[in-house]
């Protein structure tokens, strides 16, 4: 497809989604020097610098099965002492039955494992080791 064609794409995608002018320009420069695979990254990035700015730390907790109410506020009792001191907690959580059990949380940089598959994992590395 001709590079104008795909210009032209871009920039009716734009009008239709409802972009602010400095946003259109932004995906047309992008779109024109090829870089649109790398929009989802940039994309990341910028939120962070926004959390950043506010002072948040995105926090992912991921289970096997989905939280209550009470256990999600007191999962995140449990997590806000892990996050830097006066920062804002920006939850999302996800659910993912492989884990079986328990829980993985990511804050900022930080990783906890406390799931289920992971504990069957260290023992069956145990099990399976040479005497």
């Amino acid at each position: 497809m001709a590079k104008s064609k795909k210009l032209a794409g871009v920039k009716e995608f734009c009008e239709g989604a409802k972009f602010t002018p400095i946003t259109s320009n932004f995906v047309a420069a992008m779109a024109e020097n090829g870089r649109l695979p790398e929009l989802k990254m940039i994309a990341t990035r910028f939120e962070e610098q926004c959390m950043a700015s506010r002072n948040e730390v995105k926090c992912v907790i991921t289970t096997a099965h989905d939280l209550t109410a009470a256990q999600l506020t007191k999962v995140q009792d449990s997590i806000k002492g892990h996050a830097p001191a006066g920062s804002k907690l920006k939850v999302e959580t996800k659910v993912d039955p492989r884990l079986l059990g328990g829980l993985t949380a990511s804050i900022g940089e930080k990783f906890f494992d406390l799931s289920l598959l992971t504990t069957i994992k260290k023992y069956e590395a145990v099990i399976a080791a040479p005497l």
